[in-house]
């Protein structure tokens, strides 16, 4: 399986999780100019901008590794994008990420964090 192959599968395996847990999907590879979001979903009045890491080796740090600032940043700007095309702004938003670490000839492991890193963001200015 190549890298974009492991992508899909892994943005499919999290979205499974994510019902499991209660979320319910709003979007999938929402793309904008200024980044992509791999997950858009609901968690109760929460809307969460859902970041899927996957790898298939624990080097740099494995798939929470991969998360860098600039990757952040990315997904900070295209989450602005999105809220500025809603119709009303949700009354709680947040950034989670779900890491997968696949493992040869073994299902992977999947985690959920939640609020995985945070953005000052004010309803009243709608600015982050």
């Amino acid at each position: 399986m190549d890298r974009l192959q492991r992508g899909v599968l892994g943005e499919r395996v999290a979205a499974r999780l994510l019902t499991a847990q209660g979320f319910t999907i709003h979007k999938t590879r929402v793309r904008f100019p200024v980044g992509e979001i791999d997950i858009v979903a609901w968690e109760g009045p929460c809307l969460c901008f859902v970041e899927v890491r996957s790898r298939s080796s624990l080097e740099w740090g494995g798939p929470l590794g991969s998360l860098t600032d600039q990757k952040r940043r990315r997904l900070i700007r295209a989450a602005r994008w999105y809220l500025q095309r809603l119709r009303s702004l949700p009354p709680e938003t947040r950034f989670d990420v779900v890491a997968i670490q696949w493992h040869r000839g073994t299902p992977p492991t999947v985690e959920l964090i939640r609020d995985a890193f945070s953005v000052a963001f004010s309803l009243t200015t709608g600015s982050w």
